[in-house]
C-alpha cells in the first residue's frame, strides 16, 4: 500500500496573502523551502532511460537522505536486487554482498540510480529557471525547472501536485535532449527537519488526556495563544489510502 506524508503548509495557505494582503507567498518558494527540509524520505518510481535510439525502464525504490541515498532496483527481473549508494558525487554498487566501486557521476543522466536523489536535491536547493501551472492526467500541478551549480547542462523538471506538493512526474535533460522521464508512484516522508536544524520522525500523534484540555479546545488539538486551536502537526497527518491512490491514479490518467 502506497503511503505518503503531506508537506505543510498545504497549498492553499502558500496561496493566500501575508502581511495584511499587501503580499503574496511565491508557491515555488515555498515549495523549496519544505523540500530543502526533507531530512529522509522512502520513494518508488519507474525511470525510463533514453540513450540514443535504446530506451530502458526501470522501477527503483530509493531510502533518500540528503547526503547519502540507496537505491534499489526492483524492475527488470534480471536486474532486481542491485543496490547503489549516491554520495559525495560517487556510487557504489553493492549485489549479494558484493560490492564495487562504480566511480563518480559528473551528470546525473549517466546514471539512472542518481536520478530520484538528484531530482530531490533539485527540488530542495536548485536555481529556478522556470516556472507553471500544467496539468498531469487530472492532477493540476506546479511545474518547476531547475538546475544545479555542479552539473553543467542538466536540467531537471518536476511536476508537483498543487494540492499535496508530492511530485507525480519528472524529466532530466542534458544540453536540451532528454534522457529520464521519471513516473513516480510512491513518496513518504520519514524525517523532516525543525526549524532549529534537528531532525523530527513522524510519529503518531500523542492522545490527550481531556482533563488537561482547556474548556472548549478539542481534546486533539493543542491551545494556541489567545485561546484559538493550532492546526495540527502536518508530521502527524497521513493520507488515507483514497486520497493517495485519487492523486497519483489522477496522474496516471
Amino acid at each position: 500500500m502506497r503511503k505518503a506524508l503531506l508537506f505543510a503548509p498545504m497549498l492553499m495557505l502558500l496561496l493566500t496573502a501575508c502581511g495584511g494582503g499587501e503580499e503574496k507567498v511565491d508557491p515555488a518558494a515555498e515549495l523549496q523551502t519544505q523540500y530543502a527540509a526533507l531530512a529522509s524520505a522512502t520513494m518508488e518510481a519507474d525511470v525510463v532511460c533514453h540513450y540514443g535510439d535504446e530506451v530502458r525502464t526501470y522501477t527503483l525504490l530509493c531510502a533518500y537522505t540528503p547526503g547519502e541515498s540507496t537505491v534499489t532496483v526492483l524492475s527488470p527481473a534480471n536486474l532486481s536486487g542491485i543496490s547503489a549508494t549516491v554520495a559525495d558525487g560517487k556510487l557504489h554498487l553493492s549485489y549479494e554482498d558484493v560490492s564495487l566501486d562504480a566511480g563518480g557521476y559528473s551528470a546525473a543522466a549517466i546514471s539512472p540510480v542518481a536520478a530520484l536523489p538528484r531530482l530531490m536535491a533539485a527540488a530542495g536547493s536548485g536555481y529556478i529557471t522556470q516556472q507553471s501551472e500544467e496539468p498531469v492526467g487530472e492532477r493540476n500541478c506546479l511545474r518547476l525547472a531547475c538546475d544545479l551549480p555542479d552539473e553543467e547542462g542538466v536540467v531537471y523538471t518536476t511536476w508537483f501536485d498543487r494540492e499535496t506538493l508530492l511530485p507525480l512526474r519528472s524529466e532530466i535533460s542534458t544540453d536540451g535532449t532528454l534522457m529520464f522521464e521519471v513516473a513516480w508512484n510512491r513518496f513518504e516522508v520519514t524525517g523532516a527537519a525543525s526549524p532549529g536544524g534537528e531532525e523530527n520522525t513522524p510519529s503518531p500523534q500523542e492522545e490527550t488526556d481531556p482533563a488537561d484540555t482547556p474548556e472548549d479546545t478539542p481534546a486533539d488539538e493543542p491551545a494556541a495563544p489567545g485561546g484559538e486551536p493550532e492546526p495540527a502537526d502536518p508530521a502527524a497527518q497521513t493520507w488515507s489510502p483514497e486520497e493517495e491512490a485519487a492523486a497519483y491514479a489522477g496522474a496516471e490518467e
